[in-house]
């Protein structure tokens, strides 16, 4: 499926004036497995179409699902109808400005080409390689992503994205440990470790007994990078920094964070997974966020341009997006340390490690307040060994307390990406007691 321009601009046309399409022709290829067998195949093409008309200050939107001219046309006048119910508001134009150059992710012709049967042989290589007594589930998946972002002013940005992700549970009574990895690239991603990983993970310890209070903790990359990309959904999009709802309105230029900590939000750097433009047109820019604990700056988009200089960032979101409309990070990298888990383990004397959150819900977004249950390899640590698995238990904290707490920064960082964020990079860390209680 691919996506035709005079198609677009046919529709940008029926639309008229102040109209925007953002448009995806999107396939999927998916394998599920659970208890070391396959439950489920499926390959899938959609096209997403998400028009909107801006005139006079008032905007009206819709989808579709084809670029048909009769559709499309059903449409607009739907469209056309909405605006008319609307009142007219005198507002100033956004003085953000869309033009500069785009950058082009290369599509992987791996990922291109995967099909079925390469992601049959990738369970079939770590089912094979765990052997017997291992319970074998999760997924792998290829994803590929024809984009177009164009307007009735001239604007025709496309590009190809592709994407492979591979995820590995393995039970072993009762005690689970996981796998997962992603990148632009599918033949960027090893499978003929993931056994060896998951068994080591399940590797024979006691299981330790419950105990109470504050604890110290290193957080592997998939349990710090929940963190992280919920504390920048929720804390550094420009709306929220406007209007003081988020934790760190009113603090720019001061620390929310331990020293450590630096965070910036690029689409252009190759260890996520890189797109070149958002929703409405905007090139991606690279954004500081925090320097070395201090506040540097938000996210946003085309309405909210005015809070970071008069130009957006690149980070508007999709018309009707689940999750909101105001401008989010979508490309989130957390600088790396020097240490390996190894020493960061060593360091945290007594603690645990925890490996995953699971299920981490937002209890008061201002105050960054969560709470989430620990999944896949927990374990606890004595005199900077591990020693015992340690059972599954819920936490509620507050993120930006744990930021605060950061002791220690891993040197090898993961990749990984979450439903609402396009990618987050995050190397392992060592949080000291206090923030997180048992």
């Amino acid at each position: 499926m691919t996506i035709e321009r005079a198609a677009v601009e046919a529709a940008l046309d029926r639309l008229g004036r102040g109209a925007r399409l953002d448009v995806s022709a999107e396939r999927v290829g998916l394998l599920r497995f659970a208890e070391s067998r396959v439950v489920f195949q499926h390959d899938e093409e959609r096209l997403r179409v998400r028009a909107r008309v801006t005139r006079d200050g008032r905007t009206a939107s819709g989808m579709l699902e084809t670029l048909e001219p009769a559709f499309v046309g059903a449409l607009a006048d739907r469209l056309e109808d909405g605006l008319a119910s609307l009142p007219k508001r005198d507002l100033a134009p956004a003085t953000a400005q869309l033009g500069g150059v785009a950058s082009r992710p290369v599509a992987s012709e791996a990922t291109l080409r995967a099909g079925a049967p390469d992601r049959y042989r990738a369970f079939e290589e770590i089912r094979a390689g765990l052997g017997d007594g291992f319970a074998l589930g999760g997924s792998i998946r290829h994803d590929i992503a024809e984009r177009v972002v164009s307007d009735s002013d001239g604007l025709y940005r496309n590009e190809v994205l592709t994407k492979a992700t591979l995820q590995a549970i393995a039970d072993r009574d009762g005690r689970t440990a996981s796998v997962r990895r992603v990148h632009r690239d599918s033949a960027a991603i090893r499978v003929d470790d993931v056994a060896s990983v998951l068994r080591e993970e399940l590797r024979e310890l006691p299981i330790a007994e419950s105990v109470s209070g504050p604890f110290r903790a290193v957080l592997r990359p998939q349990a710090a990078l929940t963190l992280i990309a919920t504390y920048g959904y929720w804390s550094l999009g420009a709306a929220g920094f406007d209007e003081r709802r988020t934790a760190v309105a009113g603090k720019l230029d001061e620390r929310v964070a331990g020293q450590l900590v630096t965070l910036v939000d690029d689409g252009n750097d190759p260890d996520g997974l890189p797109s070149g433009f958002d929703p409405e047109g905007t090139p991606k820019q690279r954004v500081p966020l925090l320097e070395r604990g201090v506040v540097a700056g938000v996210v946003s988009n085309v309405a909210w341009s005015h809070v970071t200089g008069g130009v957006s960032t690149g980070h508007g979101v999709p018309d009707g997006w689940r999750f909101g409309g105001d401008p989010a990070p979508s490309h989130l990298l957390l600088g790396a340390g020097d240490a390996s888990e190894e020493q960061l383990v060593e360091a945290c004397g007594d603690g645990l490690v925890i490996s995953r959150l699971d299920y981490l819900r937002v209890l008061h977004p201002k105050e960054t307040l969560v709470t989430g249950t620990t999944r896949d390899a927990t374990y606890r640590i004595e005199n900077g060994r591990i020693v015992a698995w340690y059972p599954r238990v819920r936490l509620t904290f507050r993120i930006d307390e744990v930021l605060a707490a950061i002791v220690g920064v891993g040197a090898e960082r993961e990749r990984g990406d979450i439903v609402f964020m396009e990618s987050v990079v995050v190397p392992p860390l060592l949080v000291e007691a206090g923030p997180l209680t048992l």
